[in-house]
């Protein structure tokens, strides 16, 4: 039997079982966390938007009685006022407006071909 034949013994054993259950735990997290990011980079944009450039911002507002998906989403066209770092711009809608701190996630490009601004 597996018995162990002091209390000493017993928690050296289950220490080890506890390290290796440990190590196998962050090995798995470290597995998907890759798979998460893998995933996460195929459908992240690649934009890059300098200062003055028109962009579409997210901002989906719920209006009750209609259907979430034939409701406006995507607001604009903004301006980029400045670059805050890789991934947070400052954006104006006028140059009278507020200006709002906005994730990159929440902006895609402009184009004048696109529909009228929301």
């Amino acid at each position: 039997s597996d018995t162990p034949s002091s209390p000493n013994e017993y928690l050296n054993n289950l220490e080890a079982r506890l390290e290796s259950v440990h190590a196998f735990a962050r090995e798995r997290i470290k597995l998907a966390s890759e798979r998460m990011k893998t995933r996460y980079d195929s459908g992240a944009t690649g934009h890059h938007f300098k200062e003055g450039d028109q962009v579409w911002m997210y901002n989906p507002k719920r209006r009750r009685g209609l259907s979430p998906k034939l409701q406006q989403n995507w607001e604009g066209p903004y301006t980029i006022v400045k670059k805050l770092n890789d991934v947070i711009y400052r954006v104006q809608r006028s140059p009278n407006a507020k200006p709002k701190v906005i994730h990159i996630n929440r902006l895609t490009p402009y184009r004048a071909t696109d529909h009228s601004s929301v």
